[in-house]
């Protein structure tokens, strides 16, 4: 068998994996600050803590990865891609399983950042594994594949989590009787999931890097392996880059952690249209990686690209501000997608090509910047939606615009 054949089928492998990891993070997503509270409330605490604990354990999952994913994605290029996706699995799957018991505050805590690190292992290996068997030239429609694939599994998650939300029953294990109800039946299920995923892997899924060649180990014994990401190490390139990724994130953080708040003040939308509207954003830019955005950047080039994604993502959320009819929304939610399935790709494509080999650390403080954008989107959008239901779509859209027309004019600001 070809080496081509043989990474085919090593691509289609991690694509199917990934798919299901993300099925199974997102089946727990509709129903996680629900269940925070549930579990808080019944140990007594009040309703001010409470909101308090559920914001501050959604956010410990994107903060973890902030801190850890350039670590783990070095200690990648150290050791291989192989044993952080499998370990990042089996992590994710515990932490998850963890968090279905619910045993107090703190285990709720412990599980969620556990999550976080586990998670930010398995992405960020799981991209470097891609960026190492593609060539330059295919690597940006590779990546889109990559980022296709977890979204729509984000979006069937939520699907699949409602089916199983209607689950009640108990089951009775070794260390005690575990009941599953329209809560934590999803966290099981996840956490299943993730382990057959583990099983696909550790039998199917080859190491993408021989850490055993001496040009790769001096590569990888060079590379420091730091907590943070190393800043004084990273060229003007690769910074404008991740300044590029993060205002991208920030930017569908704040329009996904605010929306809902949004719509329901000024357009009356229930949990039906809030639904239909997330459904559309996530398998619209999905598919469109997994179709013509791969093609694009395959034919056009990832550089040729980001100005188109950067005005689409500026122009949808702007025009969110001018409407209250829901098939208009629809249609400026899908300019936000377009955008997002553009740019997410094209900037971790570019990030590849900028690194030469250490794939896996480039790809680790790219993760970690998008985790930062993320919190950054939501506390930000929340904080100046106190004063104004519209200043921060504005002023998101407003610096989007001004992005694009300097990528488009400037074409140094990226090489």
């Amino acid at each position: 068998m070809s080496e081509g054949k043989k990474y085919g089928k090593g691509k289609i492998i991690l694509l199917c994996g990934v798919f299901l990891v993300m099925t199974g993070l997102g089946m727990t997503l509709p129903v996680l600050p629900f269940y925070i509270e549930k579990l808080l409330s019944a140990e007594g605490v009040s309703y001010k803590t409470v909101s308090l604990h559920v914001g501050l354990i959604t956010a410990a999952f994107p903060l973890t990865q902030f801190f850890f994913s350039s670590y783990l994605g070095s200690l990648s290029d150290r050791v291989g891609r192989r044993p952080l996706i499998l370990g990042g699995i089996v992590g994710f799957s515990v932490s998850t399983f963890i968090f279905s018991l619910g045993g107090s505050i703190v285990l709720l805590y412990i599980s969620r950042l556990m999550a976080g690190i586990f998670a930010a292992a398995f992405v960020t290996a799981s991209g470097a594994c891609i960026a190492d068997k593609t060539p330059e030239k295919n690597r940006g429609k590779n990546l889109a594949l990559l980022s296709g694939v977890a979204g729509l599994g984000a979006v069937l998650g939520p699907l699949l989590g409602n089916l199983f939300s209607k689950v009640s029953t108990q089951v009775n294990l070794f260390f005690g009787q575990l009941t599953l109800d329209k809560f934590s039946a999803p966290f099981v299920i996840s956490s299943g999931l993730t382990l057959l995923v583990f099983i696909l892997y550790f039998i199917l899924l080859p190491e993408s890097i021989n850490v055993s060649d001496k040009k790769i180990t001096q590569t990888a014994e060079s590379v420091k392996v730091p907590l943070l990401p190393p800043w004084s190490l990273l060229s003007k390139t690769f910074i404008v880059l991740l300044t590029l990724s993060f205002i991208s994130q920030l930017a569908l953080s704040m329009f996904e952690g605010t929306f809902a708040l949004h719509s329901q003040r000024l357009f009356s939308f229930g949990p039906q249209q809030m639904s239909l509207v997330f459904i559309i954003c996530g398998s619209l830019m999905g598919l469109l990686q997994l179709g013509p955005v791969a093609w694009l950047i395959e034919k056009k080039g990832e550089k040729a690209l980001l100005p188109f994604g950067f005005l689409f993502l500026g122009i949808g959320i702007f025009m969110l501000t001018t409407s209250k009819q829901m098939e208009w929304i629809l249609i400026y939610v899908s300019f936000i997608s377009i955008g997002m399935a553009i740019l997410t790709p094209s900037l971790a494509s570019l990030i590849t090509k900028d690194s030469e080999k250490e794939y896996g650390a480039s790809l680790g403080i790219f993760s970690a910047v998008n985790s930062l954008g993320q919190v950054a989107g939501v506390v930000i959008g929340g904080v100046i939606m106190i004063w104004s239901d519209h200043l921060a779509y504005w002023i998101v859209a407003f610096i989007l615009i001004v992005v694009a027309w300097l990528v488009f004019t400037k074409k140094k600001i990226v090489h």
